[in-house]
């Protein structure tokens, strides 16, 4: 594919890319990537190896069959295999340098890519190859598409068909949708912007769902005050298969559901509070390993079930909450996750710790039996029990809430990162008290933790107990008691 003209020297400030799809097999994008060489002498191409929002190494780089790299005067020149996701070559002079590979897209799931004759999606981070050491330099993504496509993307578009980042974590922290028909439902919450836009939406943001988006994002505004976007997007692509996904960006998030023709709403709502949500827990609020991103190896942090956890808990809280889901239909869902660490992991024998650390050995899958617990689902169970401890110590007037609004204030909006030394420091700071013994057994330990969770419930009225029939979750009283209904009713003090 032939390279694109530079229009000026904005060009040599900057890292540019040219999308297209291929034409001899549209599963394929044409990619050029050009930049500028201040600094002769050996450079290092990086494709990234893992993406945001699963820690487990993909390999990207398995999807490009063939790279090659010009000098500015046309000539090829030589790249070196570095490594699976890596390349080394030489430059003798200062010049612009010319990158052409093409890339198999049809990773069909929200943190994926796929080209076809309908449609481009990308995430950029799949496919977008970076000189090691220049992730600071701006970016500049030309993709050619049809005159009659529309687009879905939080990136800036500057020109018709070219859209700019201030710099390529930015550029890989976005998602590019386009096709025939891209439907778009937009409004305000205080000085705001939110949309909920996609592919496949036809006939289904109906006014219930789009009701339910706009009380969850103006609950979780509210509960956490400071929000560190002026605009975010909810993009979405439905598919006529069965499908649930959805990975987290600071600008926005990507979920792909389906199929269309099944009611999506409680999969939709409950995947849009959790993604929402991860705009303060991991986009702002992030371990200190991950800050920043380095894409070109395997990054172990003992807190992915921060992350995940009490995201997890929290994104179904907020349900409740915001006035979405009733109270019944909230004990309902937290049964359901309950039953999935219970009966499936709770002789698991790894701590919290120990998976949130082999997320990377392991994947997503199933681990051997009885080894991984689940960093989504213990972690939740984890985050339901500093909540309620605070709840019962303060009778309600403190939270969960102090503790995220604590991390966002020391590690979030200072941008310093967090190590899991002051996770337990900001609970035990919120809750007056140390909570060694509590740590040692929920997120260090691997007992089981029915006795000492059903201990915590009975302050709200529940109990879980295993039967034949799996994991129930009883009312100790006919009604829910007093400490319930303010726990449920989620008043911001």
């Amino acid at each position: 594919m032939a390279g694109f003209t530079r229009s000026d020297g904005l060009m040599k400030q900057r890292n540019s890319y040219r999308i297209s799809r291929s034409a001899k097999n549209d599963s394929f994008l044409q990619i050029v990537f050009r930049f500028q060489v201040v600094n002769p002498g050996d450079l290092c191409l990086q494709l990234p190896i893992w993406r945001p929002g699963r820690y487990q190494a993909q390999h990207f780089s398995k999807n490009i069959p063939q790279i090659k790299a010009f000098a500015e005067s046309g000539k090829e020149l030589t790249l070196r295999k570095k490594g699976t996701s890596a390349w080394e070559m030489y430059v003798d002079e200062a010049q612009e340098i010319e990158i052409r590979y093409s890339y198999y897209a049809q990773q069909a799931d929200a943190g994926g890519s796929v080209s076809s004759a309908e449609m481009l999606y990308i995430n950029f981070i799949n496919c977008l190859i970076y000189v090691h050491g220049e992730e600071l330099k701006p970016c500049e993504v030309k993709v050619d598409l049809p005159e009659s496509w529309q687009v879905a993307t939080s990136l800036k578009e500057v020109n018709l068909g070219c859209w700019e980042s201030s710099n390529y974590w930015e550029l890989v922290d976005s998602v590019f949708l386009a096709g025939e028909s891209i439907s778009i439902h937009s409004w305000r919450e205080g000085e705001y912007e939110f949309s909920a836009e996609g592919m496949g939406l036809s006939g289904l943001f109906h006014e219930r769902i789009l009701g339910a988006y706009q009380k969850i994002v103006a609950y979780q505004l509210s509960w956490m005050g400071h929000f560190p976007v002026k605009k975010y997007r909810f993009l979405h692509w439905i598919k006529e298969e069965a499908y649930y996904h959805g990975v987290e960006h600071l600008h926005s998030t990507m979920m792909v559901l389906g199929p269309s023709n099944r009611d999506l709403y409680d999969d939709l709502i409950g995947l849009a509070s959790h993604e929402f949500f991860h705009v303060w827990n991991i986009a702002t609020i992030r371990p200190k390993e991950l800050l920043p991103y380095r894409y070109d190896q395997e990054i172990y942090f003992t807190t992915a079930w921060f992350v995940e956890g009490v995201t997890t808990y929290l994104g179904d809280w907020f349900l409740v909450a915001s006035g979405v889901y009733s109270s019944e239909e909230y004990l309902a869902a937290l049964l359901g996750n309950l039953k999935l660490h219970f009966e499936r992991d709770g002789e698991a024998r790894q701590s919290l710790i120990e998976s949130s650390i082999d997320l990377w050995l392991d994947g997503y899958g199933k681990a051997i039996p009885g080894k991984r617990v689940s960093i989504y689902y213990k972690g939740a169970i984890v985050a339901l029990a500093i909540d309620l401890l605070i709840r019962k110590k303060f009778n309600h007037r403190r939270s969960i809430r102090e503790v995220m609004l604590q991390m966002n204030q020391q590690f979030g909006i200072p941008q310093q990162g967090y190590e899991l030394a002051d996770v337990y420091a900001v609970v035990e700071e919120v809750y007056e008290g140390s909570l060694k013994e509590f740590w040692e057994i929920w997120v260090e330990g691997n007992e089981p933790l029915e006795l000492p969770l059903n201990e915590l419930l009975e302050f709200v009225g529940l109990q879980i107990e295993m039967s034949d029939r799996g994991l129930l979750l009883h009312h100790l009283q006919d009604e829910l008691n007093d400490d319930a209904r303010i726990w449920l009713q989620g008043a911001i003090n």
